[in-house]
């Protein structure tokens, strides 16, 4: 990563780190400990020693987070997974991370879009297709959870930020800003957050699973 692109991610998370000073004391909708607490972030050394042992590059965004800013924290929801936490070695354990992430911008898992066949046949196969190459950023609760694709064969589907909902029969799609489409990165999701918890009040909640556009349902409902 060249020193042009260093600095333009070290003043978006500067940005975005400024921001939560404005965080509202209170918030009911906290599920994770509130205040936010945020644990001490990585080194180079640490983040690259478990970028070879799992064979793969996590994106750059996410990377100078954790190395600069952060290694995990008890917010968004239930807490910004970390790389040595519970959750990521649960995850670890149960598929190959660096296997290329099943799906594509264009083509995500949205379950209530199949027939009765394909579903059938979906969720009787041995190893359900959600394959691999992505990593937890954070849970909601009630199996909704925000992930990371860091491996990828399509180039744009690389880095960006899916809502992950199997539980409720929802399927795997990437976030999109309401306002350009664009897919989220990592700073996207989490500046998100800070936006939302600042700009609404204490009792008001929202899912990642809005940011899905049109394969929320939200359309269908209009």
């Amino acid at each position: 990563m060249n020193q042009e692109v260093t600095d333009a991610l070290d003043a978006r998370i500067d940005q975005i780190w400024k921001k939560m000073e404005k965080l509202p004391e209170e918030l009911e909708f906290s599920c994770g400990k509130w205040p936010p607490e945020w644990e001490k972030p990585f080194s180079e050394a640490q983040v690259a020693k478990w970028e070879e042992t799992y064979k793969v590059r996590l994106p750059e965004d996410y990377r100078r987070f954790i190395t600069t800013k952060a290694g995990g924290g008890s917010q968004p929801f239930y807490g910004l997974c970390s790389l040595t936490g519970r959750d990521m070695k649960k995850m670890l354990e149960e598929m190959e991370v660096s296997k290329p992430f099943p799906y594509t911008l264009d083509k995500p898992l949205i379950i209530f879009n199949m027939t009765e066949e394909e579903q059938e046949a979906y969720f009787n196969e041995d190893d359900e297709e959600t394959g691999g190459g992505f990593i937890p950023l954070c849970t909601e609760g009630c199996g909704m959870d925000s992930i990371l694709v860091v491996s990828a064969q399509d180039e744009a589907t690389y880095g960006t930020v899916w809502f992950f909902d199997l539980a409720n029969d929802f399927g795997i799609a990437p976030m999109r800003s309401q306002e350009t489409g664009k897919p989220f990165s990592f700073l996207d999701w989490l500046e998100y957050w800070v936006d939302f918890t600042i700009s609404h009040g204490p009792s008001d909640y929202f899912s990642y699973g809005e940011l899905t556009g049109p394969f929320s349902g939200e359309e269908d409902e209009k």
